[in-house]
Formats: C-alpha cells, sequence, structure tokens
C-alpha cells in the first residue's frame, strides 16, 4: 500500500466535508432527511430508552443524507435533537450522556438492514480497486475518480470507506497507470520517435522548440499566420509519430487532453526532470492536441476569409444595380 507522503490529496477540504463531515443541515434539509416513515419510526421505537431512540432517529437522518455512520456529540447536534424531540417525542428531555458503543454499533447493524445497505469491510477493497483502474482509463483527475467510486458504492448499497482507503486506493490506481502507459510506450517508440520528441526539449538559441510551439496565435494577422504554419510544419513528423502510437495505448480523448494540458503547464527544465517514458507521453499528447489546434485556427481563418469575401462580393453587386438605376 502507498505510503502517507504517496498519497494524493484527492479531496478538497469543502469536498472532504461533503463526504466525510458530519451533515449540518438547515431547515429544509432537516425537514428531508429527519422525517421518518413508518419502518423508521419502528426502529427507532425499539432502541432501549429516549436517549438511544433519539441518537437513533439522528443516525438514521444522517445515513439517509451520507450514507454514512458518525459518531457525535448531543451538543453538535442541538437543532437537529430538538426537531427530533420537538416532532416525535413531545419535546420530554433526557440526560444528555454518551450513548454506549455497543448500542451505537448496535444501531448502526439494523439501519444497514432496514435500508439494505452492507457495511465496508476489506473484502470490498478488490472490487474498489478494479473499478478503480478501469476509471482511470476513462480519466485520470482524482476529482472524477472519487466521483465514480462514490457513485459505484452507492449503486452497490455499500457504505464507503474511510477517507485514507479512498485516497490510497486512488493514488494507487493512477500509479498503475502512468505505469502501464510507461510500459507500452516503453515498448512502442523506437529510438528515431524518441529522438524527434527528445528534440522539443533542446535550448536553440533563446527558446526550445516546445517552449516556441507553445506560443499560441493571438490573431489573424500574416505575421502570427505564418509562425501557425511554421509550427504547423514542425509538428506535423511528430504528429505521425503520435498519431500511429496512441491507439495502441488505449488512452481515452479526456486523458489526452489532460496530459497534453500537463506538457503545457510544465517548464521544460520539469518535463526533463520526469521519468523519460511520462515526458514522452505528455509531448506526444501535446502534439497531437497541437495539430487539432492549428487544423481549428485554419478552419476559422478560412470561414472569416470566406465571410468577408461574399460580404464584399454581395456590397459590390448592390453597388452596380445602384448605378444601373
Amino acid at each position: 500500500m502507498a505510503t502517507k507522503s504517496e498519497r494524493l490529496a484527492v479531496l478538497s477540504d469543502a469536498e472532504r466535508f461533503a463526504l466525510y463531515g458530519l451533515p449540518d443541515f438547515d431547515e429544509g434539509q432537516r425537514l428531508e432527511h429527519l422525517s421518518l416513515s413508518e419502518p423508521e419510526l419502528a426502529l427507532v421505537s425499539s432502541r432501549p430508552g429516549l436517549r438511544s431512540q433519539v441518537y437513533c432517529a439522528l443516525q438514521i437522518g444522517y445515513f439517509k443524507a451520507k450514507n454514512a455512520f458518525f459518531q457525535f456529540a448531543w451538543h453538535d447536534v442541538q437543532d437537529d435533537m430538538v426537531f427530533v424531540l420537538s416532532r416525535y417525542f413531545e419535546n420530554r428531555s433526557f440526560e444528555q450522556r454518551t450513548v454506549p458503543k455497543n448500542e451505537r454499533l448496535s444501531q448502526r447493524a439494523t439501519i444497514l438492514e432496514l435500508f439494505a445497505y452492507r457495511a465496508w469491510s476489506a473484502e470490498f477493497l478488490r472490487e474498489l480497486v478494479l473499478k478503480a483502474s478501469q476509471i482511470v482509463r476513462r480519466d485520470v483527475t482524482a476529482g472524477f475518480v472519487v466521483a465514480e467510486l462514490i457513485a459505484h458504492l452507492k449503486e452497490q448499497k455499500i457504505v464507503r470507506p474511510g477517507y485514507t482507503t479512498l485516497q490510497t486506493l486512488i493514488s494507487e490506481a493512477l500509479a498503475y497507470e502512468r505505469r502501464r502507459l510507461g510500459s507500452l510506450l516503453g515498448d512502442v517508440l523506437d529510438d528515431e520517435s524518441r529522438s524527434a520528441l527528445a528534440q522539443l526539449l533542446v535550448h536553440d538559441e533563446t527558446l526550445s522548440d516546445l517552449a516556441a510551439l507553445k506560443q499560441d496565435a493571438k490573431n489573424f494577422g500574416w505575421r502570427q499566420m505564418a509562425r501557425e504554419r511554421e509550427k504547423r510544419v514542425k509538428l506535423e513528423p511528430l504528429h505521425r509519430i503520435a498519431k500511429t502510437l496512441l491507439p495502441r495505448l488505449e488512452v481515452s480523448k479526456q486523458n489526452l487532453l489532460h496530459y497534453a494540458s500537463l506538457a503545457n503547464f510544465y517548464t521544460i527544465y520539469d518535463l526533463r526532470r520526469l521519468k523519460p517514458d511520462q515526458t514522452n507521453l505528455y509531448l506526444l499528447c501535446y502534439v497531437w492536441r497541437g495539430i487539432a489546434n492549428s487544423r481549428t485556427i485554419w478552419s476559422m481563418l478560412r470561414d472569416t476569409t470566406s465571410s468577408s469575401s461574399k460580404r464584399r462580393a454581395s456590397f459590390a453587386q448592390t453597388s452596380s444595380s445602384s448605378r444601373s438605376r
């Protein structure tokens, strides 16, 4: 398993709280999640004593909101507790002592049974690892992987694992995908292709080839278009390599765009320091996207030129007709 330093921060603080933080209901959410059905009320009523019954009602509401369980103190849930007491227990009072652990766990077991959910256990880890490895083939961004895994767990009615488990699992799935692509690139890239890609990182006077290619056209002026033409001439041989090799890597379009953006994000110095196969992957994807962008620019230019020509022709025809009259 990955060490603490190797795990990604796969969620922002806000995202982590949304999944793992104790629910913080507003009035509408409180009414939605803490309004209990007859089977839910029957479960609450089966617990021993008012304190356990109120705690069970809150556990049910929080589970409906997040499909997860929480250990909470009474002072953390005062508004929710008051709602439950007024709605179901005629505002009766009770001594707000901690509910015993065995009672809390017993409640969780019965709530899982009521909602036909299964508690997370290590037996589900292999299934989730396989699912994560499939997801990263579609999109390697951590946020997307988390969302898809949570959706899968909800569909399978499995309580999500703890954050550290999820974090480790996603980190390992991403690392496995990097190794998979690195291994494939090692097999499919010949020496000539490696040399052509390496040339993008070689400094020539003030700019490397890649740095020059990163400078996008600012307008349709002839200088900018001449520069675009030069870029396309440089990219075409590399594009033929990318067009041949990328399909063999089985990389989704979304990941192609992501890897291309990394080539644009990293400096030339950074790219030289990465593992060679990782750098080559980013460069291949950048070349693939660069040609696509170039084609878009030339298409827009042709459309603009054509539109201008049509307007000039229409104006000339109108002027000729006016003179004839």
